[in-house]
C-alpha cells in the first residue's frame, strides 16, 4: 500500500481543525478537494476514517491509528525533501489566467506550488480572457486557465458556472427607452452573446459604458449605469440579478478549463497537477462548480 502525502496531510489538518472548511484553508485546497482526498484515502485503506455527524468532525478509531502514522510519514517526507530537494525541478513556467478569475482559489494553487517547488520561477500573466487565449495560442504561455462554452472536450474541466444579468442595487430600468448595457470591448465573446440574445428577443439596447478592464466595468455596474452579464457564483454582494425582473433572455452556462502547452517544461506539468488538485479534479464532471464552499468568490467574476 502506497499512501499519498497530500491525502495524509489532509487527514492531519482535519484532526487539528475538526472542520473540512478550516482544514481546506490550512492545506490550501478547496473544501470539495479535501473531501475528495479523504474519500480516496478511505477507499485505499478500506476503513472509515472520519465521523461526519455533529457540528465537529472527529476521527474514528482507525482514523486515530492512521493519524499517528501520517504525522510520522509527513515528518520523514519533509526531512527527505529538505536534504535532497527536487534536483531536476527548476526553470521558468509561464502561467496565465483571466483577471476576473477567483483570486482566492488561484492564490491557493500558486502558493502551494511555490512552497513545493521554490526553485521554479513563475511568470504570471493576468489579463482579460481573450488576451490569455491569444497568448496561449501563440505559445507564450505554458499553462493557462480559459473560460469556454460547455461541451468543449479540450483541456481539463475545473468548474462550471452560469451567466446572469446583473445590475447595481439602485439601478432602475428606464421605461420606453433602450436598455443601457455595461460591457467589455468588441473583442469580448460575452459582449456579443449578450447583444445577440437581446436582438433575438427584440429588446432594444444601447451601450452606456465600454471598459477594457475589470475595474472600470465593475465600477460602471455598481454606479447604476446599466446592466451587465457576470458569472453567477462570483457576483459581488452589491449587485442583484435582474434577468427575470426585466424579462431578459436566459444565457447559457460556461466552463473554466485548464490547458497545457505540450512543449512546456516538466515543471509546468507539476503546476497543472497542483491546480487540478486544488479543484478536486477527480469529481464527476456533472457535479463540478467553480464556487468552493468557503471562499471560488471574494470578488466579482466578469465575462471575457
Amino acid at each position: 500500500m502506497i499512501l499519498d502525502t497530500t491525502q495524509l496531510r489532509s487527514l492531519v489538518a482535519i484532526a487539528e481543525t475538526g472542520s473540512f472548511t478550516r482544514a481546506a484553508s490550512k492545506v490550501n485546497l478547496t473544501q470539495p478537494a479535501i473531501s475528495l482526498q479523504i474519500k480516496r484515502l478511505e477507499e485505499q485503506v478500506g476503513r472509515k476514517l472520519i465521523e461526519r455527524g455533529g457540528r465537529k468532525l472527529t476521527l474514528t478509531h482507525e482514523g486515530e491509528v492512521l493519524l499517528g502514522f501520517a504525522r510520522r510519514i509527513l515528518a520523514l517526507h519533509s526531512e527527505a525533501e529538505g536534504l535532497l530537494g527536487d534536483a531536476d525541478m527548476g526553470g521558468v513556467v509561464r502561467f496565465g489566467a483571466p483577471e476576473y478569475f477567483d483570486a482566492s482559489v488561484l492564490s491557493m494553487a500558486l502558493a502551494h506550488f511555490c512552497r513545493q517547488h521554490p526553485a521554479v520561477q513563475l511568470e504570471i500573466t493576468i489579463a482579460l480572457g481573450p488576451d490569455i487565449r491569444h497568448a496561449f495560442d501563440a505559445g507564450q504561455l505554458d499553462v493557462a486557465i480559459l473560460n469556454v462554452e460547455t461541451g468543449a472536450r479540450d483541456g481539463t474541466l475545473l468548474g462550471r458556472d452560469d451567466r446572469v444579468w446583473v445590475a447595481g442595487a439602485d439601478f432602475q430600468r428606464p421605461h420606453d427607452t433602450a436598455l443601457p448595457l455595461v460591457l467589455f470591448a468588441h473583442s469580448c465573446d460575452w459582449r456579443r452573446l449578450a447583444t445577440d440574445s437581446l436582438d433575438k428577443q427584440g429588446i432594444a439596447w444601447t451601450v452606456a459604458l465600454t471598459s477594457s478592464g475589470v475595474a472600470g466595468l465593475s465600477a460602471g455596474v455598481e454606479a447604476g449605469l446599466g446592466v451587465s452579464v457576470l458569472a453567477a457564483n462570483s457576483m459581488g454582494k452589491t449587485l442583484r440579478r435582474v434577468g427575470a425582473e426585466y424579462n431578459l433572455p436566459v444565457l447559457p452556462p460556461f466552463e473554466y478549463r485548464l490547458f497545457e502547452n505540450p512543449t512546456a517544461p516538466p515543471a509546468a506539468r507539476r503546476l497543472a497537477y497542483t491546480i487540478q488538485d486544488v479543484f478536486g479534479h477527480d469529481e464527476p464532471e456533472e457535479q463540478k462548480s467553480v464556487a468552493p464552499p468557503a471562499p471560488l468568490s471574494p470578488r466579482s467574476t466578469l465575462p471575457s
